[in-house]
Parts: C-alpha cells; sequence; structure tokens
C-alpha cells in the first residue's frame, strides 16, 4: 500500500500543470546527458521558466477578487461558499514548475563555464522563489523541496507541511543568491538583479506586515529586508518613473505601449503581433459578451482631487453624478476608467463608458491600446510583472510601518509618482495630524502615530497599482478580508429615467424598469441582476441577492486539496477547512 501511495505521489507532485505553458518539452524528454553542459544548455533550459510567469488573467483578472472591481459575477473568495478541492496536485497545489527548478540544481554544475553557472543558478533561485512565494501567499505552511524527489525518497513524500516562518528564511536565501549571481543587464524580458532585489522587497513586505496584523514574531525584522531591497534599485538600479511631462497621457501610455517602456517596467510578459503570441485585453474591457468587468465606487473615490485633498472630503460627494466626480481628480483616475471627454488611442471622438461592457458604469481605459487592436485577440501590447513603481511603495510602505518614514523617504517615492501626473506630493505631518477618516473607517486596525501616512500610503497602492494583480494580496496581509463582504458598487444615479453623463445636453443612458420610454442609446435594466442601493435611487448595485461572507477564521488561506491529504497524511489542513 504504501509503494502505491509513492507513486501516487510522485505522479501528482510532477504533473503540475500551467495554462500559460503551452508548449513546453516533457520533462520525460529530458536527458541529463545530453544537456547542462554548455552555456547555451543551461540558457536554453532556463528560459522555460519564464512561461511559468503570469499571463493576463493571472494579472489582470486577479484584481477580480477585491474590492476593485465589478464583473458579471461574485467570487468563492467573496461569498464564503469556497469548497476544499477533492481532486489532488489541484487549486494551485502543484509541484511540477518546481521539479524542473531541481532538476536545473541537480545537473547545471556539470558545465564547464563558470560565468554560465553563476548566471543561470541566479535564474533558477529567483524563479524558485517566486514559485514558493505564491505558495505561501495562497496556503502559508508548505513542504520545502530542493531536491528532485524519487521513488525511493520516502521520507520526502510523506514529508508534512514547513512552517510559513522556514519558508520564508528559504525564499529570502535563494533571492539573495540570486541577487549576488544575476547580470546588472537591462531587459524587461529577462530577469536581472534588481528584479530579484524587486521581488526581495515584495516578499518581504507582505510577509512582515501580514505578521504584524496577523500576529507573529519577526516583522519589523522583515519590513527592514524590505526597505533595504527596495533602497537598492532605488540607488544603484537605471530604472526610473517614465514621465514625458504629459501629465494626462504618460500613465495611460506606459500600459497601452505595445513595447514594454523599460526605463520603468523591469520584467513583463511579452506579447508580439509578428510572433503571434497575442492577448485578448482590449476585446475583455470593451466587449459586451465579455465580463462586464468595470471599477468599483470604493476605489472611484479613492482617487484624490487634484488639490491633493480626498475626495470624499467634499459635502455630499456620495450623491455625485458621473460630470461632478470626475471633475479635477487625480489624473490617473482620467487614464484608468473612461470619464467624459475620453478618446481611444487612435480614435478621435469623445466617448463614453458603455454600461454593456461594464456593470458598473466606471468602463476601464488602462491596458486598453490602440483601437486597431480591438477584436478578439488582437492584443500584443505587453503586459508588466514588475514596475518600478512598485518597488517605490514597498520602499515607502515597509518605512511606514516601521515608523521610520521621512519627509525625504516620501519625496523619493510617493512624490515620484504623483509627480508623473502633476499631483501635489504627500506630505507626512500633515498626514499624521489629520488621518482620511474613511480610509480610517476601512483599515480600522491600523494604529500608532503614523496611521495617517500608512493609510496615504495604501491609498497611493491602490490607485497607482490597480489592475496588476495587487489588491486581493493587499487585504490579505493587512488583515481586511472583511471589506469583501460588503455589496460593492458602482455609479451613483438620482432615480429612474435618462441621464445626460458628460453635460452636453444629450440623453446617454436611460435607467428602467419593464420597459424603455426614452430615446437615449443605452439602457440598463433595474430590479434583475442590477438594483439600485437605495430602491429608486441610488448606485448601482448588481447580484445583491448573492449573500457575501469572510470568515476570519479560515479563509485568508486556501484549502489543501482532499486528495493530497489521503496521499500524505502527514498534510495537516489548514485551520477550520476540516
Amino acid at each position: 500500500m504504501k509503494k502505491i501511495t509513492i507513486i501516487l505521489i510522485l505522479a501528482v507532485l510532477f504533473s503540475g500543470c500551467n495554462d500559460d505553458f503551452l508548449d513546453r518539452t516533457p520533462l520525460s524528454e529530458i536527458s541529463p546527458e545530453n544537456s547542462f553542459n554548455t552555456a547555451a544548455d543551461l540558457e536554453l533550459y532556463t528560459n522555460s521558466f519564464y512561461n511559468d510567469l503570469p499571463g493576463v488573467s493571472g494579472i489582470i483578472e486577479q484584481d477580480n477578487l477585491s474590492d476593485n472591481v465589478l464583473f458579471n459575477g461574485v467570487p468563492r473568495e467573496q461569498t464564503g461558499d469556497r469548497l476544499i478541492p477533492a481532486e489532488a496536485g489541484s487549486s494551485g497545489w502543484s509541484w511540477g514548475d518546481l521539479r524542473k527548478i531541481n532538476i536545473f540544481f541537480e545537473n547545471y554544475e556539470r558545465c564547464t563555464d563558470e560565468v554560465a553557472k553563476k548566471e543561470y543558478s541566479g535564474v533558477a533561485y529567483f524563479f524558485r522563489a517566486l514559485f514558493y512565494f505564491n505558495k505561501l501567499k495562497r496556503f502559508g505552511d508548505v513542504p520545502w523541496y530542493d531536491t528532485v524527489i524519487g521513488t525511493g525518497d520516502t521520507d520526502l513524500l510523506l514529508k508534512p507541511r514547513d512552517s510559513r516562518v522556514f519558508i520564508t528564511q528559504k525564499i529570502i536565501e535563494d533571492l539573495d543568491r540570486a541577487i549576488q549571481n544575476l547580470n546588472t543587464n537591462q531587459s524587461s524580458d529577462r530577469v536581472n538583479r534588481w528584479t530579484a532585489l524587486a521581488l526581495k522587497s515584495r516578499v518581504c513586505l507582505f510577509e512582515g506586515t501580514f505578521r504584524k496584523y496577523h500576529g507573529g514574531q519577526g516583522a519589523d525584522k522583515l519590513l527592514n529586508l524590505a526597505q533595504l531591497a527596495a533602497k537598492r534599485v532605488m540607488d544603484e538600479s537605471p530604472y526610473s518613473i517614465f514621465s514625458t511631462g504629459n501629465t494626462n497621457t504618460d500613465y495611460r501610455d506606459l500600459f497601452a505601449s505595445n513595447d514594454a517602456i523599460e526605463n520603468e517596467i523591469m520584467l513583463t510578459r511579452r506579447y508580439s503581433l509578428d510572433l503571434d503570441v497575442i492577448n485578448s485585453i482590449n476585446y475583455y474591457f470593451t466587449s459586451p459578451t465579455q465580463s462586464d468587468v468595470g471599477l468599483t465606487k470604493s476605489i472611484v473615490d479613492t482617487y484624490l482631487l487634484d488639490s491633493g485633498l480626498p475626495f470624499t472630503s467634499q459635502s455630499g460627494y456620495e450623491t455625485f453624478n458621473f460630470l461632478q466626480e470626475s471633475q479635477n481628480r487625480d489624473p490617473r483616475m482620467a487614464q484608468t476608467i473612461r470619464t467624459p471627454g475620453h478618446t481611444r488611442i487612435g480614435g478621435s471622438a469623445s466617448v463614453l463608458p458603455d454600461f454593456s461592457a461594464s456593470i458598473s458604469g466606471y468602463q476601464i481605459a488602462k491596458y486598453v491600446s490602440d483601437i486597431s487592436q480591438d477584436g478578439f485577440q488582437a492584443g500584443y501590447q505587453d503586459i508588466p510583472i514588475f514596475r518600478y513603481a512598485e518597488v517605490l511603495l514597498n520602499f515607502a510602505e515597509a518605512k511606514a510601518e516601521l515608523g521610520t518614514i521621512t519627509q525625504a523617504d516620501l519625496d523619493a517615492s510617493i512624490g515620484l509618482l504623483r509627480s508623473r501626473v502633476g499631483m501635489p506630493g504627500l506630505n507626512l505631518a500633515n498626514a499624521n495630524a489629520n488621518p482620511d477618516p474613511v480610509l480610517l473607517s476601512r483599515y480600522s486596525n491600523v494604529s500608532g502615530t503614523n496611521t495617517g501616512v500608512i493609510l496615504e500610503v495604501r491609498r497611493e497602492r491602490r490607485v497607482e497599482l490597480v489592475l496588476e494583480g495587487f489588491r486581493y494580496d493587499d487585504l490579505m496581509r493587512w488583515k481586511n478580508g472583511k471589506l469583501l463582504e460588503e455589496y460593492f458598487t458602482g455609479m451613483y444615479f438620482s432615480g429612474l429615467g435618462a441621464f445626460d453623463l458628460d453635460g452636453n445636453n444629450s440623453l446617454d443612458v436611460e435607467l428602467f424598469t419593464g420597459s424603455s420610454s426614452t430615446a437615449a442609446p443605452q439602457k440598463v435594466e433595474i430590479g434583475g441582476v442590477i438594483t439600485l442601493s437605495n430602491g429608486t435611487n441610488g448606485n448601482l448595485v448588481p447580484f445583491v441577492a448573492r449573500i457575501k461572507k469572510f470568515d476570519e477564521s479560515k479563509d485568508y488561506l486556501y484549502p489543501i486539496p482532499l486528495g493530497d491529504i489521503q496521499l500524505n497524511p502527514n498534510l495537516i489542513q489548514n485551520p477550520n477547512w476540516d
């Protein structure tokens, strides 16, 4: 029976798959005796690791789990009815990509090129650290494997989970080796020393704040490592914030560019029309047949006024119409969603939000490129995975959480992000003297003399990194899962009837029940999937009949599949998932 169990574990352990990895050579066809001998062998083998980087769905659609996005569904992460997967190796508990990395480590020393061994081992250390960071975020404790497991390795096959403290330390050790070994070449389709430092800042910030807000030892040590790693990138690397001086288009252009803008984008997922490697971003955000994706009222309210004051400091902001709420805002808002006067890249006509393609009314413009790329899977803009802006935010947040942040630190981080779009910088003394009450009500577990600046850094992070896959993880590490219980809302309307969205004295959209009665070109039926928050007026609220629940005792982690626990009885299920 034990032999059968071990064979089954091997089958699961070695058969991990990735939807973005469709053309890799089966590992069974790799012959170590004929590989790993030259620099070219090492390069070719490690090139396959890049196929494991997240694609569009792994980056942009990750925000669908968070309070940033409304779409035509409610994820299980928000309804509290996630099920324990039955199938072994499912739901992220897969290890095939790790085996591929560990095969490299068991064979690369056969190469006699010392320079190549150093460089490509750095690549492998980076990807093993990234692999385990994703496991850490999802499951917490996981077993650490740094060798290729064979059928005779019973102790490894049946080993229990290692603690998240141990896993974090091993990730940091791998990243330190990557930092030491990788080159400093600036190419956004290859990892380098600076990418490894950026990942180290991301890992240490995540785990440092997780321990601070969930309870745990060593939070400050990790936060210090986060800011030190970020500061090295800031001081030593060639990266900077992309800016041509055009505050109304630079942020938009960073994400709409077909080729990654490499002075800011450190690592990207490459797409190419010539190579027929394409994405469907334009189609996803503009087509009525897709997910009806739109931002929530919550994040729209988060954008500051262009004076630097909170939008929510205005009396009656809750009932501002679309034209009112779009005035005098942080320019990133108009470069992230369609606001009055919006024009598509490559187009000349002003276009309003399309309610048939955005269930909230706040239709997304970020990533949407030249109008010529419209159509199913026609896009070929590169998608950022690591960019310098995140490093600046990691630095500011780590120092704010440590209580060591200075005005100079803010000017060198948040100040650069705001300067790109012509916004005033963040004043440390003012932020701490006057914490935003709306933010404080949302992040009520933030306390201390640095409360105000921590809240403002969180605001900046939410706005700058929206739709880049960070928000759900941020809520988990800050212990703010209860925010997912809210019924997310969209645009405000004073009642049923037809409305002029852009103030040009022309009716643009009608909200109706029963039957439409106006000539407004867009129609939104109220009373089915979509309701109004106050019955006959208020914010658009879809799926109000769906119960929303977040269980603080278990939902910060995902469950381990039952099949894997049956195969390895030494695996203990995550708390309260039994």
